[in-house]
């Protein structure tokens, strides 16, 4: 064999020991590679669990939150009916009201500015014995109250001549 020859070999030589070095670099980036993705794919696989229990979470508080909406649309239904029934009550007051301003002879329902009185009631702790108003919240025994004095000398009020002092209205101006 001539040096063209040898040279000719030894090229050959270098290029195939060139190849399988190149082959092996390519293998180990591949098994790199594959040993990354497996790693993401773990990791990935750890954070799945996770998103699956914040997605319970989310799944709950929106379950949550839908009891509450149908808990205050209840609520504000109920609120609802509670105002309707104070209403009608009114409605029922104001119109016993008219009735008794159409019996009294004092009070006229045909002017232009006539409006019905709202009656005044006195609250439970205001009445004594003998159901007349007291001008302040005081014990009273029966006996003196009878008699239109309290335990502690405060005025009473009679409340028929009270009421009748605010209802009648007779002069329109």
């Amino acid at each position: 064999m001539g040096t063209v020859g040898w040279i000719i070999l030894i090229v050959v030589i270098a290029v195939i020991v060139i190849g399988v070095a190149v082959a092996l670099m390519g293998n180990k980036r591949t098994a790199a590679k594959r040993e990354e993705a497996e790693t993401l794919r773990t990791q990935a696989a750890e954070r799945t669990a996770s998103v699956e229990a914040s997605r319970r979470e989310a799944e709950e508080q929106a379950a949550r939150a839908e009891v509450a909406r149908a808990e205050a649309a209840r609520a504000e239904e109920a609120a609802l009916q509670a105002q309707q029934g104070v209403q009608v009550e009114e409605a029922r007051v104001e119109d016993q009201v008219r009735a008794a301003d159409r019996v009294d002879p004092d009070v006229d329902t045909r002017s232009d500015d006539y409006r019905p009185a709202a009656p005044t009631t006195p609250t439970a702790t205001d009445t004594t014995y003998d159901d007349t108003v007291t001008g302040e919240n005081t014990s009273t025994d029966p006996e003196s109250s009878r008699w239109g004095r309290s335990t502690d000398e405060t005025e009473t009020v009679d409340p028929a001549h009270e009421q009748e002092s605010t209802r009648r209205r007779t002069d329109p101006a």
